[in-house]
């Protein structure tokens, strides 16, 4: 984080202005368009942001984790998986200070309910494990196929839309919500989303989050004792 942003004044809080100025642009004009009010929209929609970006960033940069290491993989001897510890809790240090926009939202907008905000480190742990096991795997696949890498950037473009985060579930209908269910990172978004808004995700999404993140983690701890000897020769 500190090479990142050398000699700059606001340092991370730039990411945070960033997606403040978007969250802040994009509600003044989605919200009237959905005939929502401000009030209701702006808070959903500053909270969906910034837990889409915590996912989101950690599937982005999984991509380059072996790639942007190839330095100290290549002079050094230590466990490859640090690189993603790294990418993980780098992220999660952003978003800390990305929850500075919703509290200057819930200083004009307070959430009915503060009670689901207990929540948060739960589906804090849960984005973690996920980023963990898909960084590993996705930084893997990366680094031996360089095609993917393209390949994932536009699919979580496509996602971004695709996924309830400028619109919520229940627009679509009851059949829409349906199909909705089946989209996993609506879960993994969920799981943050609603107690950053004072809610409850259900149990649902902690069922289908949980049980995916271990699954997840048993399947990508295989393969990434398979082939983590051959990383430093794809580099």
């Amino acid at each position: 984080m500190k090479r990142r942003y050398r000699r700059t004044v606001l340092g991370p809080f730039w990411a945070t202005l960033s997606l403040g100025i978007f969250i802040g642009a994009i509600s003044f004009v989605w919200a009237p368009l959905f005939g929502t009010k401000l009030d209701v929209y702006l808070p959903f929609f500053a909270s969906g942001m910034v837990a889409w970006t915590l996912t989101s960033s950690i599937v982005a940069e999984s991509c380059s984790t072996f790639a942007a290491g190839e330095g100290l993989i290549k002079q050094l001897n230590f466990p490859f998986s640090i690189l993603v510890f790294v990418t993980v809790w780098r992220n999660l240090i952003v978003f800390l200070h990305h929850l500075v926009i919703l509290g200057l939202i819930y200083l004009v907008y307070p959430p009915a309910t503060w009670g689901g905000f207990l929540l948060v480190p739960l589906g804090l742990l849960i984005v973690a494990i996920h980023g963990v096991s898909l960084g590993a795997l996705i930084g893997i696949l990366c680094t031996r196929y360089r095609d993917v890498s393209p390949l994932v950037g536009n699919l979580m473009q496509v996602l971004l839309f695709v996924t309830p985060i400028f619109w919520s579930a229940d627009q679509l209908g009851r059949r829409g919500e349906f199909y909705i269910e089946f989209n996993y990172l609506y879960h993994l978004v969920r799981v943050v989303r609603e107690p950053l808004r004072g809610g409850f995700p259900g149990f649902s999404s902690y069922a289908i989050t949980i049980s995916g993140g271990l699954i997840s983690c048993l399947l990508v701890f295989e393969l990434y004792a398979r082939f983590r000897r051959r990383i430093v020769y794809w580099l």
